[in-house]
């Protein structure tokens, strides 16, 4: 006859939970992926910056640094 369902299986637990885990892990490596873009895209506009101000104060006649260093980055400039 009917019979009526007390709750779900072990199995179904275990496949519940191993799926949660994939879908976790696979988010997990899609925001490292997208951190580490980012702070390389930082890095580049930053290297960006100290160039063209390099190249402003070489044009006024001013001193250079020919090595930058900011945080644990080294930026060096030559013309």
């Amino acid at each position: 006859m009917f019979r009526m369902n007390k709750g779900i299986s072990f199995i179904t637990l275990l496949f519940s939970l191993a799926l949660f885990s994939v879908l976790f892990l696979v988010f997990n490596q899609w925001t490292a992926s997208q951190r580490k873009s980012a702070v390389k895209t930082y890095q580049d506009f930053q290297a960006i910056q100290i160039a063209e101000n390099q190249a402003q104060r070489q044009f006024l006649g001013l001193a250079c640094e020919q090595l930058i260093q900011q945080k644990w980055l080294n930026f060096s400039y030559s013309m």
